[in-house]
């Protein structure tokens, strides 16, 4: 089966609808004539035929009956002077017909046509319609003009094949643009990796040519982007590892020098080696952690025991409040019995924000925890009594290296906590709001849903 044109597509469908229109119309004039050889119908020209044949008969019969009268036909009975004597057809009608044939001399008035015949000593008007009729007064009475009926049949059946073939061309061209339709979804969800279908019709065919190539062309961008990236990654991190040992004998020695005798001066050196090594130790650590936020590794989703995972964030906050001495409010009152999450990222998550809640909270402040249940879904909620969020630090603080020196600083953050917070509530297909408390302290809110299928 050959490539198409579109322009020859709509031909062949024309071509239908014209074989259509003609089959509907031999078909409906065939039944036509033929209804009229078996006597179902009769035509104009047979009654005109009836009315000539009975003329002699009705011109010298002495008295007139209804027999006499040929099929179809009414009739009225005039004096020479025109006064109603008898028929079919009513005083009040006869008038208007003696007035249209004989004083007017019209052999017709819509719908009707005239036949005058004269008598020995009145006049017969015959009046019958200008259109077949049925021979069955019933039909008859339904439909007074066959002729009109046949016409809007015609045109009933000629639209019905107009809709018809219009939903089979629009079917067979939707099926077509369904191919691009499926191509584009593919390419908008960077699933890259299929063939495309040929629709053997010519115009679609381009597109799909064009999409194929930018297709192939978003691939090979995409690729080298990702390509570059891991190694950008993989570089970071292996820079990160080899700089851990260094780091390492730096601090070993350093101790060392401190279990020897030394100076005031000498010691003051040491403990600056000391001192810049354990910053050092924390850079690499923040480059360790960076990387691992980039990874794009799915999230290991399953079902996870919520008591289980808040006594184990419970006792690591614990030990963090404790060492800064921060009171803990913990409110965890009323919480599902189970969720589906990847737990080693969820307590990553939630380590994060209390961790920086409690690092920006002073000696003697608190921080809160709670939990709360919404539609769908649960919120922990994180606040602290310490400065609170900038402005700033309101719109970019999930930002990687994010450092906001007006508020939430200090020499131990480098802006990832919150990025990797914010980073895990998206893969569970959350959220995390930043606010400020009313107290004035900052205030986190992670919503995450109670299932993410993954």
């Amino acid at each position: 089966m050959g490539v198409k044109k579109l322009r020859s597509v709509f031909m062949r469908h024309a071509l239908s609808l014209a074989s259509a229109v003609f089959i509907v119309m031999a078909v409906n004039v065939g039944a036509y004539l033929w209804c009229v050889s078996q006597g179902f119908i009769y035509p104009l020209n047979r009654v005109t035929a009836e009315i000539e044949t009975a003329k002699g008969n009705l011109q010298s019969a002495e008295q007139l009956t209804e027999k006499d009268i040929p099929f179809l036909c009414e009739y009225a009975l005039f004096t020479k002077d025109g006064q109603y004597k008898t028929g079919s057809i009513t005083p009040e009608k006869g008038a208007s017909v003696w007035n249209v044939s004989m004083e007017n001399g019209r052999p017709s008035d819509h719908p009707y046509l005239y036949s005058v015949i004269d008598r020995e000593n009145d006049v017969l008007i015959l009046r019958y319609r200008m259109t077949a009729q049925f021979e069955n007064q019933v039909l008859r009475s339904l439909f007074p003009s066959v002729d009109l009926l046949l016409i809007l049949i015609i045109l009933l059946e000629i639209l019905i094949s107009l809709i018809a073939l219009s939903f089979l061309f629009g079917r067979y061209l939707g099926k077509k643009i369904d191919r691009l339709l499926v191509v584009v979804h593919k390419i908008e969800q960077q699933d890259l990796n299929f063939e495309i279908q040929r629709s053997r019709l010519f115009e679609v065919d381009r597109a799909l040519d064009a999409l194929d190539r930018m297709r192939l062309a978003l691939k090979q961008s995409l690729f080298k982007q990702w390509h570059d990236d891991k190694m950008r990654q993989e570089q970071l991190s292996a820079l990160a590892h080899d700089l851990k040992t260094p780091l390492t004998i730096i601090r070993g020695n350093t101790e060392l020098l401190f279990e020897t005798p030394l100076s005031a001066k000498q010691k003051e050196c040491a403990e600056y080696i000391a001192d810049s090594s354990l910053q050092m130790q924390d850079y690499v650590q923040t480059l360790i952690e960076a990387t691992k936020s980039w990874e794009s590794c799915r999230p290991c989703m399953r079902k996870i025991h919520m008591g289980s995972l808040l006594q184990e964030l419970k006792r690591q906050t614990d030990g963090l409040c404790a060492v800064n001495r921060i009171t803990l409010l913990w409110d965890c009152g009323q919480f599902p019995e189970s969720i589906t999450a990847d737990h080693d990222l969820l307590i990553r998550m939630l380590v994060n924000v209390l961790s920086n809640a409690v690092e920006h909270t002073p000696q003697g402040g608190k921080v809160a925890f709670q939990i709360q249940e919404h539609s769908g879904g649960l919120s922990f909620l994180i606040t602290d009594t310490g400065q609170g969020f900038s402005d700033e630090a309101l719109k970019h603080a999930t930002e990687q290296f994010f450092m906001d020196d007006d508020s939430r600083s200090s020499r131990s953050h480098y802006g990832i906590g919150l990025y990797v917070a914010a980073s895990i509530a998206k893969k569970h297909n959350g959220t995390i709001i930043l606010e400020n408390s009313a107290s004035g302290g900052a205030k986190v809110t992670i919503q995450i849903p109670y299932g993410h299928p993954i």
